[in-house]
């Protein structure tokens, strides 16, 4: 396996962590009514696109 994709792989691990501690600890509605959202969710996003791309630049790089 090549470098890229062990990164791609680690890199949407980390957005898959990023992503649960977002349901743990946020996502719920607070006592006065306003939805608790914190910056973990759009990290969870951008870390699972980043390590998409690299795992699909690592198998155009392989060919």
């Amino acid at each position: 396996m090549s470098r890229l994709r062990i990164a791609g792989i680690v890199v949407i691990g980390l957005g898959l962590a990023s992503g649960i501690a977002e349901n743990i600890f946020y996502g719920d509605i607070g006592p006065n009514g306003v939805l608790q959202e914190s910056f973990f969710m759009p990290l969870s996003i951008i870390l699972a696109a980043v390590g998409a791309v690299l795992i699909v630049a690592s198998l155009f790089k392989s060919r």
